[in-house]
């Protein structure tokens, strides 16, 4: 039986010394997920970051580094456990933090606490890597569960063209709306009728990997 990881919530982003980004993302699928493995004595360790479900038990999480330490130290040891990445793991770093007040600009330097009473704040991002293109080059062998979560019109386009990219067993396609929900496989798209239905399907499907 392979070990399972499950990974839930989403990194912080440090802004300054005391504030962060961070996205509104429960991590109750992965906690879903645990307690169904949980009940059918399948080994699963579930990995959240600190601000998902706060009531679960888990380990924790915070920024994306200590994300990535997490992922890596898992694979070193579980290189061919199954891989459910359902957290909201951010696009975007921020690079540089700045406030204007009057005519004075002051930048903000690492570890800085933004001043109140700024009249303008501008935040710099710039694209951060894809941590599921790096899974393989980490060392997992495993079979990969993936996530989508984006428009109507094109989120099974996206499922399928990710599930290409990193060679995800699955991929979850949901939209925005919530109007499309379905697993893509390598034999197409199943649709589902609600949020219910997809996770009773990926519930077994995860099984499944884990067990076969």
């Amino acid at each position: 039986m392979r070990n399972v990881l499950l990974v839930g919530g989403s990194p912080r982003v440090r802004v300054d010394a005391v504030r962060y980004l961070t996205v509104a993302a429960s991590g109750n699928t992965a906690v879903a997920l645990h307690s169904h493995l949980h009940m059918n004595n399948c080994p699963s360790t579930l990995l959240l970051g600190l601000d998902a479900n706060p009531a679960a038990v888990a380990q924790r999480y915070s920024d994306r580094a200590e994300l990535e330490q997490a992922l890596r130290s898992w694979i070193d040891v579980c290189p061919d456990g199954v891989l459910v990445l359902s957290a909201a793991i951010n696009d975007y770093s921020v690079v540089g933090v700045s406030s204007v007040r009057g005519q004075n600009i002051m930048v903000i330097g690492p570890g800085e606490k933004l001043p109140s009473g700024a009249d303008e704040v501008t935040l710099r991002l710039k694209p951060a890597s894809k941590v599921i293109d790096q899974l393989r080059g980490w060392g997992h062998r495993g079979p990969l569960v993936a996530f989508k979560y984006e428009d109507r019109a094109t989120v099974l386009l996206s499922a399928l063209a990710l599930r290409e990219r990193v060679g995800a067993k699955l991929v979850v396609a949901n939209s925005l709306c919530g109007k499309v929900q379905a697993i893509i496989n390598a034999s197409g798209s199943d649709m589902y009728a609600d949020r219910a239905a997809l996770m009773s399907a990926l519930n077994e499907r995860i099984l499944a990997l884990a067990t076969h």
